[in-house]
């Protein structure tokens, strides 16, 4: 009997040695999409909302979510009227619930206390090295392009199109020339 209660036991130990170790394997990470200007401490951050301004943005997406009128937009960019906000030195708090604007009015009266705080650092300046790879992400906040925040699709299409109308030319201007030397080639 006394075997059999050893042999439970080991048993029982081993299970929950796996189901805490399945637990630290399930941690969620993504230092590497959050932008330079986001905020140091943290490994996993869904949403940052600026109290500041009013304005969430989710991470995963790098879309940018603010109210107009009564509805809330979700954008690449923030209209042209947030260019004079620098997200670098704005505080953001990071919640991690999906849709947290539907959570709106209680984010506003927890977090109006951060509202002009500029004592948080961004991830651009921070000398820890897990955040090397998201100093690179230096996200714009407002279309520089142009006034009109959706107009950025739009121009990049066009850049593309140019580029492979250019590519289809220079392949077909290439095919002449081969074709050329070669009727050159079998009339001599």
């Amino acid at each position: 009997m006394k075997k059999f209660i050893v042999i439970i036991s080991i048993f029982f130990a081993a299970g929950l040695f796996n189901l805490s170790s399945a637990q630290n394997i399930n941690i969620n990470i993504n230092l590497d999409q959050q932008p330079a200007w986001g905020p140091i401490g943290y490994d996993y951050a869904g949403y940052y909302y600026f109290p500041d301004i009013n304005v969430y943005f989710d991470v995963a997406n790098s879309l940018f979510y603010y109210l107009s009128g009564s509805r809330w937009i979700s954008n690449k960019y923030l209209p042209s009227n947030y260019r004079k906000y620098d997200l670098y030195s704005m505080y953001k708090v990071v919640i991690n619930d999906k849709q947290p604007w539907l959570q709106n009015k209680t984010h506003k009266k927890s977090y109006s206390q951060y509202k002009g705080d500029r004592t948080q650092e961004p991830i651009r300046y921070s000398n820890n090295t897990k955040y090397n790879n998201s100093k690179n992400n230096t996200r714009s906040w407002v279309n520089t392009n142009s006034s009109n925040p959706n107009s950025s699709n739009k121009i990049q299409e066009a850049r593309e199109s140019n580029t492979s109308s250019k590519n289809s030319r220079n392949t077909n201007n290439r095919q002449s020339d081969n074709s050329r030397n070669t009727n050159n080639a079998n009339r001599k």
